[in-house]
């Protein structure tokens, strides 16, 4: 019986031997790590609409919709300052209809940029974004855009619709499809235009991909197209199928692939 046992043994390890000859090499498992964006928004994306405090630290609060997408896609970090924007340095940064900011968050920016930054800006001049918080409340979204002084040194000026739809608008970007309420548009300026900058627009002023130094910026004249209220129904559990999801993933994409290429 041992000897039998030998034998055994002995087959066995032979068996193994050449198995791992034959057998292919698995490559090590490998983690692709995510885009790392960070948001500066007055939108309730982050704690959802009308969040308290009280609702905040009880974890009552619910992210909105393309947040929540976001935090599976994305490395994303909410920010309220861009003091530390050059020692974290992210893929992206994403302006999405933010507070107003003062002038050394804007020349943070600027040189950020222009040191090879990517930054995507959605800034709506006349923001249809519903909410039961009282006016004057700091949780309400920003109704206008406040970046002028920002776009006007790259040369460019956000204007209103002089006939702002009362209806929803169907927008329609290469592949993707979205619903928003009204647009506005972003006109180009020379007045003091800053040095470096060079700006293409498309879709009736509706879309401003520029050139800022070593970086790149994407400027969107809305953001209410990030509310889920104008995505039909399905895609409220599957943001991923929303056209205006991956309208902004294309985006992300388009500067992560430049940021590659260059390197």
């Amino acid at each position: 019986m041992p000897r039998l046992w030998r034998l055994a043994s002995c087959a066995m390890a032979v068996l193994l031997v050449l198995t791992q000859c034959s057998a292919p090499e698995t490559p090590p498992e490998q983690t692709l790590s995510k885009p790392r964006v960070q948001l500066m928004t007055s939108l309730p994306l982050v704690w959802g609409d009308n969040a308290s405090m009280e609702s905040i630290l009880s974890g009552g609060a619910e992210p909105a919709a393309i947040y929540r997408y976001w935090q599976d896609q994305y490395d994303i970090t909410a920010l309220d300052s861009l003091e530390r924007l050059e020692q974290d340095d992210p893929d992206i940064l994403l302006l999405a209809q933010p507070r107003a900011m003062d002038p050394a968050d804007l020349a943070i920016l600027d040189d950020w940029v222009r040191s090879g930054g990517a930054v995507i800006i959605l800034t709506d001049p006349d923001l249809v974004w519903p909410s039961a918080l009282p006016l004057g409340d700091r949780r309400r979204p920003l109704v206008s855009g406040l970046l002028s002084p920002l776009l006007s040194h790259w040369g460019l000026e956000l204007v209103a619709d002089a006939q702002p739809d009362i209806d929803a608008v169907d927008l329609h970007f290469g592949d993707h499809s979205f619903v928003t309420q009204g647009i506005g548009k972003l006109k180009p300026i020379t007045e003091n235009r800053a040095s470096g900058v060079r700006c293409k627009s498309s879709a009736a002023d509706f879309i401003v991909q520029c050139s800022v130094g070593q970086g790149r910026a994407s400027i969107i004249a809305d953001a209410d197209f990030l509310n889920a209220a104008y995505w039909p129904e399905p895609t409220l559990q599957s943001p991923q199928n929303s056209g205006a999801v991956r309208f902004i993933d294309s985006l992300v994409d388009e500067h992560i692939d430049s940021n590659v290429s260059e390197k």
